[in-house]
């Protein structure tokens, strides 16, 4: 028996951009749900749970911001791929890259590509299948840290997992073999770096991606990098930056 098609979900007040978006996203073989304005796109998303949204920013009762950060904040639709499709200025989607966990890659200004629209539609599909396949090992001793990256990652759709110790790090690592993981270098007793080194070395691990985070100085993460040969972009002060923290993220586990 054939799988269902995925089911997109339009927000957009232009009946005719509407309609030729439509058309082409049917023809690509998604079932299409289609919105006109802010109430209902957010009713849609929330009842109808569609697989991926595609947002105008331009909605005559409300903007597209408030409708992106409701559809962010609500339990329903928190994990729904949003792709931001529109044609207003390019400073307000400067802003909303800037103050949300949005990538520009997730953003098509009219007239766009569609053909690239459905590149980028294939590929957020593909890893928000994948994500939830994904094992993430947290390692950070500050215990209300740690359960905020946790909460964050499950919110994310990733499968997290929390240690508090270096010791704990490496064994996890061994025995969980992790997609990934979130070492805190300043762990009790130089575990941490330790624990980094160890896993660095060990056959079972060294090959698994390491993004540290810390509560150290901008001058002894500068050290970290030269020393432990720590790419810069690999090092995240806290308080953490959670929109830089999940592109690099992405960008190991989902390589475009």
């Amino acid at each position: 028996m054939a799988l269902p098609a995925l089911k997109i979900l339009v927000i957009e007040d232009d009946p005719d951009a509407a309609a030729i978006t439509r058309d082409r996203l049917i023809k690509a073989d998604y079932r299409v749900i289609s919105a006109f304005n802010a109430e209902q796109g957010i009713e849609y998303a929330k009842s109808l749970s569609p697989d991926i949204i595609l947002l105008d920013i331009n909605l005559p009762d409300g903007s597209g911001e408030m409708v992106y950060s409701a559809l962010f904040a609500m339990s329903e639709t928190k994990n729904v791929p949003v792709i931001i499709v529109s044609g207003v200025e390019p400073e307000r989607i400067r802003k909303m890259h800037q103050l949300k966990v949005i990538d520009s890659r997730d953003i098509f200004l009219k007239p766009f590509d569609f053909d690239e629209l459905l590149k980028r539609i294939a590929f957020k599909l593909k890893v928000k299948i994948q994500r939830s396949n994904k094992k993430i090992l947290i390692a950070d001793d500050d215990t209300s840290v740690n359960e905020i990256v946790r909460k964050k990652l499950e919110d994310y759709g990733f499968a997290a997992m929390s240690v508090f110790g270096g010791y704990e790090a490496i064994e996890a690592a061994k025995k969980e073999k992790p997609d990934l993981i979130l070492l805190d270098i300043n762990l009790p007793a130089g575990s941490g770096g330790l624990a980094y080194g160890v896993m660095r070395a060990l056959k079972e691990t060294r090959n698994i991606p390491i993004i540290i985070i810390s509560g150290e100085d901008p001058a002894t993460v500068r050290r970290m990098h030269l020393q432990k040969n720590i790419e810069r972009e690999d090092i995240f002060l806290k308080p953490l930056n959670f929109k830089k923290l999940f592109e690099r993220i992405n960008f190991y586990l989902f390589p475009e």
